[in-house]
C-alpha cells in the first residue's frame, strides 16, 4: 500500500509541475481534469458493487490481476470491485463453490 501512495504522490507531483509551468488557463484546466480522471485519487469513487455473502473481490489496484483460488468460482469481472479502480487488468468477484 505504501508503494501505491508513493506512486500516486509522484504522479501528482509531475502533473502539478506540468500545470504550474503552463500559463494558459484552458490547458491548465484540461490537465487538472486529466489528472483527476486518471489518477488513483480520481478512481477511488467508482465501484462495481459490494461482494455478497460468501464472496470477495480479488485483485489489487492500480495493477490488477485478480483470480479465484481453488474452491471459489469467478462470478463477475470489473475494473473497480468494491474499492480503488484498476489501471490495468481486472478485479474478479470470487464466490465459494
Amino acid at each position: 500500500m505504501k508503494t501505491f501512495f508513493a506512486f500516486a504522490a509522484t504522479f501528482v507531483s509531475v502533473a502539478v509541475a506540468a500545470v504550474a509551468n503552463n500559463n494558459n488557463a484552458d490547458q491548465s484546466a484540461a490537465a487538472l481534469d486529466y489528472l483527476m480522471t486518471n489518477s488513483p485519487a480520481g478512481h477511488q469513487a467508482k465501484e462495481d458493487g459490494p461482494a455478497p455473502p460468501g464472496c470477495y473481490w480479488d485483485g489489487t489496484a492500480p495493477l490488477c490481476a485478480g483470480s479465484c483460488p481453488t474452491g471459489y468460482t469467478e462470478k463477475e469481472r470489473g475494473s473497480c470491485g468494491d474499492g480503488a479502480c484498476c489501471w490495468t487488468g481486472y478485479k474478479v468477484l470470487c464466490c465459494k463453490d
